[in-house]
């Protein structure tokens, strides 16, 4: 099932990012295309990070000390990666879901992932600046407000790490915080 929800995430995180470069979906270069779609992990880490922060706060999930144990190495060095690759990211994965965290939390966060694929998609025929010749800026504009500018690099096929500014690394440095102090 997470399989299903990481790649319904990714495609849904393909269409913002088109939508941010005030294009079509289906107008992506190829090579832009394939690009993000290779980065489907790191956007996937990074809204479990987001996730794992908004856990923490709900009854009978909070993450043991135990567990922030094994989570603060992984989740340090996020950070200082200038150029955060795939496969790191799918073994983060791994280990965050195979090995750190209990059924019970895995539960929440596929939900979760549900949860906000359903509203995406609610929202997906309603954006901003659709239609006419006029909807790449108001789109990219929209884009903006929702901190995927971050993605900029990424799209010009620069380095690229969403941990090291932006909301990813607000959320990556609030969820390190927290789990320091158990």
């Amino acid at each position: 099932m997470g399989k299903r929800v990481a790649t319904i995430t990714g495609s849904l995180l393909l269409l913002g990012l088109a939508l941010a470069q005030g294009q079509a979906p289906g107008s992506l270069d190829p090579a832009m295309r394939e690009r993000l779609q290779a980065y489907q992990p790191v956007f996937e880490l990074s809204s479990t990070v987001r996730f794992l922060l908004e856990m923490d706060g709900q009854k009978g999930l909070s993450i043991t000390k135990a567990q922030a144990q094994r989570l603060l190495p992984l989740l340090n060095r996020l950070q200082t990666l200038p150029d955060f690759k795939p496969k790191e990211a799918e073994k983060i994965l791994v280990e965050i879901e195979d090995k750190i965290l209990t059924p019970v939390q895995l539960k929440w966060l596929d939900t979760r992932r549900l949860e906000l694929r359903r509203e995406r998609q609610k929202r997906q025929g309603s954006l901003p600046g659709q239609g006419g010749a006029g909807a790449a800026v108001p789109r990219a504009r929209w884009a903006e407000s929702r901190g995927w500018g971050e993605f900029q690099a990424l799209l010009r096929g620069e380095p690229f790490n969403p941990f090291r500014q932006g909301r990813g690394a607000e959320d990556l440095k609030a969820l390190i915080a927290r789990l320091e102090r158990r």
